[in-house]
C-alpha cells in the first residue's frame, strides 16, 4: 500500500475512535507533516556549515551512482522525518557527510545496512558500542555496567550488536550463582562494526 494511502487510512482509523477520534487526529496528524518537515528543514540548516568547510574533500555527483545515490537518500529522508532523538539525527549526518566523501558506488549494500542499523539502534546501543570500540582488546560481556541501567537491558544490547555483525563474541566462562554468574562472552567490534562506528557513529 503507498504511503499515503496507509497514512490516510490510518487517520480515518483514528477518527473513528469513539469520543476522541476526531480530536486525536486532529492533534497528531495536523502537526505530524509540520514535525516532519521541521526535521529535514533542520537538518539540512545544520549540515550547510560543516558542508562548506568539508568542501575540499567532497567527490563529485559523478562518482557517485546515480540510482544508488538516490535511493540512499530517499530511504535517509524517510528515516530522518520519523526520528525524534536530535543525537541519532546526529547519526545521520555523519552518514550523509561520509557519503559525499566516499561515493556510493559498488557498495549500495553496506551502506544501505548502514541505515537499516541506524534506523534501529537505541541510543544505549550506540554507547555500549563506542565503549567496546576504544578497548584495547576483548572484554568480558558481563562486566559492562551503566549506572541506572539494568544488567539485563546491556545483555539485550549486546545480543542486538551481535545480531547485526557489528560485535563478534567467543564463549568465555560460565558461572553459577551470585551478583556475577551466567554466561561470560568475550566481546570485541567487528570489522564491519568498526567501519559503521567510523561510518555514521564519529
Amino acid at each position: 500500500m503507498p504511503k499515503v494511502d496507509r497514512e490516510t487510512t490510518i487517520e480515518a482509523l483514528v477518527q473513528a475512535i469513539p469520543y476522541i477520534g476526531s480530536s486525536l487526529a486532529t492533534l497528531y496528524f495536523g502537526s505530524k507533516q509540520k514535525r516532519q518537515f521541521y526535521r529535514i528543514e533542520t537538518f539540512y540548516k545544520e549540515l550547510e556549515n560543516d558542508i562548506l568547510s568539508m568542501k575540499d574533500r567532497l567527490k563529485g555527483i559523478d562518482q557517485h551512482n546515480p540510482d544508488e545515490l538516490s535511493a540512499i537518500i530517499e530511504q535517509m529522508h524517510e528515516k530522518i522525518e520519523k526520528e525524534p532523538l536530535e543525537q541519532k539525527r546526529e547519526f545521520y549526518k555523519n552518514y550523509f557527510k561520509n557519503t559525499l566523501i566516499s561515493p556510493v558506488k559498488n557498495n549500495y549494500d553496506e551502506r544501505k545496512i548502514f541505515l537499516d542499523i541506524l534506523g534501529d539502534i537505541s541510543l544505549l546501543e550506540a554507547e555500549v558500542l563506542k565503549f567496546l570500540n576504544i578497548q584495547t582488546g576483548v572484554i568480558d560481556s558481563l562486566s559492562i555496567n551503566k549506572e541506572g541501567v539494568e544488567k539485563a537491558i546491556i545483555q539485550g544490547s549486546l545480543y542486538k550488536l551481535k545480531s547485526w555483525g557489528i560485535i563478534t563474541t567467543s564463549l568465555g566462562s560460565i558461572s553459577l550463582g551470585g551478583s556475577g554468574g551466567g554466561l561470560h562472552e568475550n566481546v570485541e567490534v567487528s570489522e564491519f562494526g568498526k567501519r559503521f562506528i567510523n561510518f555514521c557513529l564519529e
